[in-house]
């Protein structure tokens, strides 16, 4: 069976192509698009034309492909912009027009849980009781739970959080890089927000989707991800402070392929994920290369 699935989020679209048997999943294409739906959305409330007509432009390209590899059904889901945008109907429009499917708005929760499973379907994730942080666009999503021997998964404990690499970005930094004061002022409200939290009874990290599978990327040299990636804090702690330190230009440069529609947002990414390993004691964050994508397959197989 071939199966697609399309995540909208705040700042990338990502389409994946996978062959299902026996439950597991073998992706066979992948594509990501910046889409940069959450751009202006927390001084506007709402999802500009010009953020609207490249997702036309994105699902149109997506749509061939889609024909090309006979996908027998694609399920499209939006997350933190689309959740928020006092016009998610005009995104919904645009995806029932262009694709002829109805856009699913996914919860946090829904979000994290999926997540979770998708991050837990890639062979070689360290198996037991885990937390999964997604870092996007416009939240951040953390889930506790475990994989059970029969694939499914079960949570203990899920939280979206109000911290995402766009909306930080454009909060906090008027310019790249930014001053020492811009920084600590996102340190402070990221830990504001992480301590009134308890860290759940989780032994291992995953990061899943762009800022952990980006960092794990630099750090590797290796892209698209093939396996897991044991990403220390302290890689974290230095891929942040050097970030954080270059114009956009600089960290585009760095793999103007991998980072294009990303560089103005990594550094926050890298400062987002750094407190949260150091807000749950993690010295390592083990990079699915399975994400939200993956669980959205396991979801519609679970809904069928």
């Amino acid at each position: 069976m071939r199966l697609a699935a399309i995540d909208l989020g705040t700042n990338t679209a990502l389409l994946l192509i996978a062959e299902v048997a026996d439950g597991r999943l073998q992706p066979r294409y992948e594509a990501e698009q910046f889409v940069r739906l959450g751009e202006g959305l927390e001084r506007t409330g709402v999802i500009g034309s010009a953020a609207l007509e490249r997702l036309r432009h994105t699902l149109e390209a997506y749509r061939e492909v889609l024909r090309a590899h006979a996908v027998e059904a694609c399920v499209v889901a939006a997350t933190s912009a689309t959740r928020e945008a006092r016009n998610r109907q005009a995104v919904a429009g645009v995806v029932r027009e262009v694709l002829g499917v109805e856009l699913d708005v996914i919860s946090g929760d829904e979000e994290a849980r999926w997540s979770l499973a998708g991050a837990l379907a890639a062979p070689g994730v360290p198996e037991g009781p885990c937390l999964a942080v997604d870092i996007g666009g416009g939240s951040t999503e953390l889930v506790a739970g475990m994989r059970r021997s029969d694939g499914t998964v079960a949570v203990t404990f899920t939280c979206s959080l109000p911290l995402g690499t766009v909306r930080l970005t454009e909060r906090c930094f008027a310019a790249m890089p930014p001053s020492p004061g811009a920084v600590a002022e996102a340190q402070r409200q990221i830990r504001e927000v992480l301590a009134a939290i308890t860290p759940p009874p989780a032994p291992v990290l995953v990061g899943v989707a762009s800022t952990c599978v980006s960092l794990a990327a630099l750090e590797t040299r290796c892209f698209p991800l093939r396996a897991p990636v044991a990403l220390t804090r302290t890689a974290v702690a230095v891929w942040r402070d050097r970030l954080l330190q270059m114009p956009t230009d600089a960290v585009r440069a760095l793999w103007p392929e991998l980072l294009a529609g990303r560089a103005d947002v990594l550094p926050m990414g890298a400062l987002l994920l750094h407190e949260v390993m150091a807000w749950g004691g993690w010295q390592v964050c083990y990079v699915s290369p399975f994400g939200l994508r993956h669980g959205l397959i396991l979801r519609h197989l679970a809904h069928r």
